[in-house]
């Protein structure tokens, strides 16, 4: 929309509008025609003037305009300065009633056989009056609604609207409020709490310029659409969306709800529930209790929202069951009457609203605005789309959710799944239901193609794709997703004569089965809950009719129903014939009562019959497992769960790697390994989303095995069945918090030697993400040797060399006519990357001194390293003497120094520079100035080296994360600094083998597997470089020899590339050194036979 500014006003010419305003060439107010008062009324039948705010390509018709914009810019400045004068002038309530009237007729808002002027709010007004309705609007008109200057309004007068809106709303019709003086204008919506000023709840009338922002104001308050919104991303985050007064009115008027019933038995053993159940999906949740309940709030209010808009798109209608019984707009029982679509909408965690009549009353409002779409063929995703817009990116990340791209789940649909109409598929932590979606359009389309009748498709697809997800939210999703999905068969079955009933196959469960005993050996027959009361109550179920699923949904609906009318439970267990599962049953049911009796009504039949159906699959197998696991760091699941996770990757399935990987290790291979050996058939296939360093990290050495080793059986996959995925490379890589990759496996079964760890093979997409440009190709993994290379011994970390500020310094010219000899005068060295507080201190008592020459040092850092070349190193003083290198330790010295043994000038400057770190280091650091400067002893060992390096006198450098960068260092008085590693060669010939190697593209390509990724890239380079297969260098190994050979001629090349470089550049920074000798290397014949013969040590050797 183009905007063009109108600097004399200060306002925005929305041109772009104006062609749906037309008057028909008519006075508005004389021309007043069509719709009388009553009914609820859209946007388009308040006015035949009016159409609505559109741009022309929507799907609507539009009249042609007979006014312009600059028209009707004047006409609402007009009526605006007519608002005013009567504020201005203080008059009767009546004379700016007509003047607002005359405002929203005249701007072609409303037409004016749709204002009524003091109109009673409802039939019951008993002689109250509304100044002015307008439409579904409610206009209060006060001479001044605040007795205060400013924008203050009285609560009084708030509460005298809230009151007209409430009795409205009483009888079934939701209004808006606006209360105004002419001047002020605050909106109001029923169930509004609080009384906020702030845009766009409240809008201030300066001067008459401002008319047309008052119109659009106005317009965006009380003006809905003429037709259904289009249920498009856009229109939902509109219309649902946080900081919108729809949702924010939503949220207040639910919130209050709760905050009036949260101590009732019901809704507290709901909200304990489902954050038990919340944790369990997402780990410990850092939110206090008060962060909880919004958050629960919000879930009550999507689950609501989610189950109105699937009932719509059925066509059942949501306005009027608002009106009759809001309460089944929760629990469905007309939806499951009219559709027979079972397990869809039902009473559960969320259902709390409908049980008072403050809640029904807020169902009533948001059915209203959910009626206001179009769900008759809504997207398939639109409850993910509406989760994601209710709950922002932030906080879904700050919980740990992340749901799987469409993209993604269709194509590992569509590699796994190549039997749809003979396969079984579940998706063990279905989360927002991609994975089911695409499985059932892949089903659909086969039935199609293979001309099923619509009736045997669609019972067959009840048992082809099941969902199971702990998160109490996610179900929703889920299930919404089944049901649009299968949608259109369902409408073409019925058209065909199907009648039963349709169950959808998605539980809220426990996929891990820990949340009951039902695998111990005192679970053999039976399923056992702990309710987690005072009391302890459990509730166990046969074993044997658990597993038959059908079977216990229907008697645990029974005991439900019965329980809740006060009949005998018992007589839901005619059937049950066997004396010992009787008994079992007796003794639950008596609990249930008792928990209905305390008030907890049957959520307990709900939360059963959904969390036990895990037994129920595991009893039957399946042949396809898709999904997306849990990510969680076992250190970050919930308490409660913790150890039994632990042991189940320990002991059952060791897995467990340990040691210093044990911070590292998470839930994901565990769920992996778990699903294929509770629910996977023999023969059948698993593809699942993993964390990226699943293919290297050495978190998931035992689990890449594919032999799970537990007591009594082995767990036997084949991992080489196909190429796994690595999706690290596609770009935005933003669809997950960290890169991701797609692991399959074949299930061979618990006997026998066929299993296949992970092959060398994986295939990596490049590529826009989603995009039909995605380029797949085959690549080699580096194989990893059980023991780590000999180097890693070798190398050791440089100095600690920081606070920087106190040690590194720049050479001034010295002032003095006759500059004593082996003096150097220097100031401390600035850097952008200096931290607080060393970067903002007063170092006067060390700036523009001169110190001796015998305590100054080069010192490397990694921004001194280039491919095969060093750059200038920077310079620091040091409590050393050059010659002897040593450091003169005294314990109770000052910071740890003997000061006899130092110069002069440099014993003051480390006497005061001691004084310095004393004053401004953290509380927590215990050092003194020498024990930080010497931690862990880095710079003593260097020094060690220069005294006697012994048979390896020859040292390189390499860096610790980003780009692997090596160069040797021939100063054997140079001081290596913290950000570079160094090694100790026995000479050049083994320098230039390591720099050849470190240097390689090829290197770079295979350590990146085993480095931790975040957003910023591969990191920690130090720690994953000797992982790889270096072998020692031996001068009568012929690849060795070569690889040393072509790392010399590289280094001659670079050499003369600087030389090139410093002669066409007066400075040549670090970045385009690197830049431009990594360029040179993949071009030039020395970069070239470089990367040929390293990759044949690293990679065919």
């Amino acid at each position: 929309m183009n905007k063009t500014d109108h600097t004399e006003t200060g306002l925005t010419d929305h041109s772009g509008l104006y062609e749906t305003i037309n008057f028909h060439g008519e006075d508005p107010i004389r021309a007043a025609e069509g719709n009388p008062q009553g009914g609820r009324t859209k946007a388009g039948a308040i006015s035949n003037s009016w159409v609505g705010w559109g741009s022309p390509d929507q799907d609507r018709p539009l009249p042609q305009p007979s006014i312009n914009p600059d028209e009707h810019l004047a006409m609402c400045r007009k009526y605006a300065r007519r608002i005013l004068d009567r504020y201005q002038v203080g008059e009767k309530e009546a004379e700016t009633r007509s003047a607002i009237r005359d405002f929203l007729v005249s701007t072609g808002m409303v037409n004016a056989s749709e204002v009524r002027e003091e109109y009673p709010p409802s039939k019951s007004a008993g002689g109250q009056a509304v100044d002015l309705v307008a439409g579904e609007s409610f206009f209060e008109i006060k001479v001044r609604i605040s007795a205060l200057d400013g924008f203050q309004p009285h609560p009084d007068h708030v509460g005298q609207l809230d009151g007209y809106l409430k009795e409205s709303e009483l009888e079934g019709r939701v209004r808006t409020g606006i209360l105004t003086d002419g001047k002020y204008w605050l909106l109001r919506k029923p169930g509004m709490s609080g009384i906020r000023t702030e845009a766009p709840y409240g809008f201030e009338l300066e001067n008459p310029n401002q008319g047309l922002a008052l119109f659009e104001w106005l317009r965006e308050q009380i003006v809905t659409s003429p037709d259904p919104y289009p249920p498009t991303s856009d229109e939902i985050l509109r219309h649902f969306g946080p900081n919108t007064i729809p949702y924010q009115t939503d949220i207040d008027g639910l919130t209050e709800v709760y905050k009036t019933y949260a101590d009732d038995p019901t809704v507290k053993v709901k909200r304990r529930l489902w954050e038990d159940l919340l944790k369990a999906a997402l780990g410990e949740i850092e939110d206090t209790p008060e962060g909880l309940d919004r958050l629960f709030v919000r879930h009550t209010y999507l689950g609501a929202t989610i189950s109105m808009i699937l009932q719509a798109s059925f066509g059942i209608p949501i306005e009027e069951l608002a009106a009759n019984n809001p309460t089944d707009l929760l629990a469905g029982r007309q939806f499951r009457q009219s559709t027979l679509v079972v397990g869809v909408i039902e009473s559960d965690f969320f259902g709390w609203p409908g049980e008072s009549e403050e809640g029904r009353l807020w169902l009533r409002r948001l059915a209203d605005r959910v009626a206001g779409f179009d769900w008759e063929n809504p997207p398939g995703d639109v409850a993910s789309v509406l989760y994601q817009t209710v709950i922002p990116p932030e906080e879904r990340a700050k919980l740990g959710e992340y749901y799987t791209p469409d993209w993604l789940a269709r194509e590992m649909v569509r590699e796994l799944v190549d039997d749809p109409l003979g396969q079984t598929v579940l998706d063990p932590a279905c989360g927002s239901g991609a994975f089911l979606a695409q499985a059932i359009s892949h089903f659909t389309e086969s039935a199609r193609t293979a001309q099923i009748e619509a009736p045997q498709a669609l019972d067959k697809l009840t048992g082809a794709v099941i969902g199971i997800d702990i998160h109490p939210a996610a179900v929703h999703l889920a299930r919404a997703a089944w049901v649009l999905a299968a949608k259109s068969l369902i409408q073409e079955a019925r058209e065909q004569g199907h009648s039963g009933s349709i169950t959808v196959p998605v539980y809220l469960g426990d996929s891990l089965q820990l949340l009951y005993r039902s695998d111990d050996l005192f679970a053999e027959h039976s399923v056992t809950i702990d309710v987690g009361n005072e009391s302890n109550t459990q509730l166990v179920f046969p074993r044997r009719i658990v597993e038959q699923a059908d079977r216990f949904d229907q008697l645990m609906t029974k005991i439900a129903d019965t329980v809740e009318h006060g009949y005998d439970p018992t007589a839901a267990l005619g059937n049950i014939t066997d004396p010992s599962e009787r008994d079992t049953l007796v003794d639950t049911i008596q609990a249930m009562q008792h928990l209905h009796s305390e008030g907890r009504n049957h959520i307990w039949a709900y939360y059963t019959r959904n969390l036990v159906r895990p037994v129920a699959i595991a009893n039957r197998k399946v042949d396809v497992i898709l999904g997306n696991p849990p990510w969680i760091a076992y250190n970050k699941t919930v308490s409660t769960l913790r150890s039994e996770l632990r042991r189940l990757s320990q002991d059952q399935y060791g897995i467990w790697k340990g040691g210093h990987y044990a911070t590292h290790q998470d839930v994901a291979g565990l769920f992996y390994a778990r699903s294929v050996d509770l629910y996977l058939k023999p023969d059948g296939v698993i593809g699942m989303v993993m964390p990226h360093n699943t293919l290297m990290g050495g978190q998931y050495e035992k689990w890449r095995t594919g032999r799970w080793k537990g007591p009594g059986q082995t767990i036997r996959v084949d991992f080489s069945d196909r190429n796994w995925w690595d999706l690290e490379p596609l770009e935005p890589n933003t669809f997950f918090p960290i890169p991701a990759c797609v692991v399959f496996a074949r299930f061979e079964g618990y006997s026998g030697d066929r299993a296949s760890a992970l092959s060398q093979k994986v295939t990596r997409w490049t590529g826009p993400a989603g995009s039909d440009d995605i380029y797949r190709f085959t690549i080699t993994l580096p194989l990893l040797s059980d023991k780590e290379s000999p180097y890693k011994k070798l190398s050791r970390q440089g100095a600690t060399i920081t606070p920087r500020r106190l040690f590194f310094v720049d050479e001034v010219p010295n002032p003095t006519i006759l500059p004593a000899p082996e003096v150097i005068t220097v100031r401390p060295r600035y850097s952008p990357y200096d931290r607080p507080p060393w970067n903002t201190l007063d170092l006067t008592t060390i700036t523009n001194r001169p110190y001796e020459r015998s305590h100054l040092f080069d010192v490397y850092l990694g921004e001194s390293v280039a491919p095969y070349i060093l750059l200038e190193p920077l310079q620091a003083l040091l409590p050393v003497k050059q010659i002897k290198y040593t450091i003169p330790a005294k314990d109770d010295g000052v910071g740890g120094i003997d000061m006899v043994d130092l110069k002069s000038a440099m014993r003051r400057r480390w006497e005061a520079i001691s004084h310095i770190w004393d004053e401004n280091k953290t509380a927590a650091n215990r050092l003194n100035l020498l024990q930080q400067l010497d931690y862990y002893g880095k710079l003593s060992a260097q020094l060690e080296w220069m005294r006697q390096p012994g048979g390896r006198p020859i040292r390189i450098v390499y860096t610790t994360s980003g780009f692997p960068t090596a160069a040797m260092v021939e100063n054997e008085a140079a001081v290596i600094d913290t950000s570079l590693y160094w090694i100790k060669c026995t000479d050049n010939y083994e320098g230039y083998y390591l720099l050849s190697i470190i240097n390689s593209k090829i290197l770079l390509e295979l350590v990146k597997w085993l480095m931790p990724k975040g957003q910023f890239g591969a990191r920690h380079l130090h720690k994953h470089l000797w992982k790889l297969p270096i072998p020692k260098y031996s001068p009568d190994h012929p690849l060795h020899r070569q690889i040393s050979e072509a790392g010399r001629a590289a280094a001659v090349g670079v050499a003369q590339q600087m030389t090139r470089l410093r002669e066409e550049r007066e400075q040549v920074s670090m970045t385009i050194a690197r830049q431009e000798i990594r360029g040179w290397l993949t071009t030039s014949r020395e970069g070239l036979t470089v990367e040929e013969l390293v990759e044949e040590l690293l990679v065919a050797g």
